[in-house]
């Protein structure tokens, strides 16, 4: 939908981050629309876990802008990528920072609902690592603050990154909550841990009808010598229960059952 570049403020003269509309796609009145309330949703959360927003607007040309902090490190997509799989401490540490974020972005009446590794940033800091969310693009307000009415989503809609949609994203529900995050966050832990995501498909059609109706291999079935904690493929199970009643209840809870499944809950 857009690009990323690196500027300067002019007048503080510190990096900031500028995401711009493509050119085409800022034609589209509802595309333009979407793209001014990513602004305006991310910077309704404050969490030092969530891409900070510094400003939105319009080029001297008449393009929509995001201004945002300027991160340095990698997505944990780049990490995956060059790794394959990533170990279990260090699966622990995202799922408690991304946690963190959205604990506040649903306090906030926010779903992101594009949880995936690509939104996911492994920022560099003087004192370490610390994990944020990128890109509320397609978020949606599930509260009565819904900025000016506005929200992209429709039944029948499918909004979201396919590999990581929850089932009732696949059904195009409108009924999304919180609970299709925590789902998607599963579907991330499961990539950390074994290099694979549990539901592959040559097509939509048959994705969706995997994330629908097939139960989601074991952690171990997928990664033999990963060693992967009993506790943790029942945490796992309760993350990607088709029935949203029957995940977590809340992010919160998420972390804090796979800090105590995969032994990190002391560290």
């Amino acid at each position: 939908m857009g690009s990323v570049w690196l500027a300067e403020h002019l007048s503080l003269r510190t990096p900031v981050a500028i995401k711009l509309i493509d050119v085409e796609v800022a034609k589209n009145a509802s595309a333009r629309a979407r793209f001014d309330r990513e602004a305006q949703l991310a910077a309704r959360i404050r969490s030092a876990h969530v891409v900070k927003v510094l400003d939105h607007g319009l080029t001297d040309h008449g393009l929509p802008y995001i201004a945002m902090e300027c991160l340095a490190g990698e997505t944990l997509r780049d990490r995956l990528t060059a790794r394959g799989r990533i170990t279990l401490s260090e699966t622990a540490k995202i799922v408690s920072h991304v946690c963190r974020a959205l604990a506040r972005a649903h306090e906030a009446g926010l779903v992101h609902r594009d949880i995936k590794p690509e939104n996911i940033f492994m920022a560099r800091e003087d004192d370490g690592e610390i994990i944020k969310i990128l890109d509320f693009g397609v978020a949606k307000a599930t509260d009565a603050l819904s900025i000016a009415g506005m929200d992209p989503t429709r039944t029948g809609a499918l909004l979201g990154t396919p590999y990581y949609m929850s089932p009732e994203q696949a059904k195009g529900l409108k009924s999304v909550d919180f609970r299709s995050d925590l789902w998607s966050l599963g579907i991330v832990v499961f990539e950390c841990l074994t290099g694979q995501r549990p539901f592959t498909a040559p097509a939509l059609g048959p994705l969706i009808a995997k994330i629908l109706g097939t139960p989601a291999p074991a952690l171990s079935a997928a990664a033999p010598s990963a060693r992967i904690p009993a506790e943790v493929e029942a945490w796992m199970r309760k993350a990607l229960a088709v029935d949203p009643d029957a995940r977590f209840a809340s992010a919160r809870e998420l972390a804090e059952a796979f800090m105590v499944a995969s032994g990190m809950a002391d560290s």
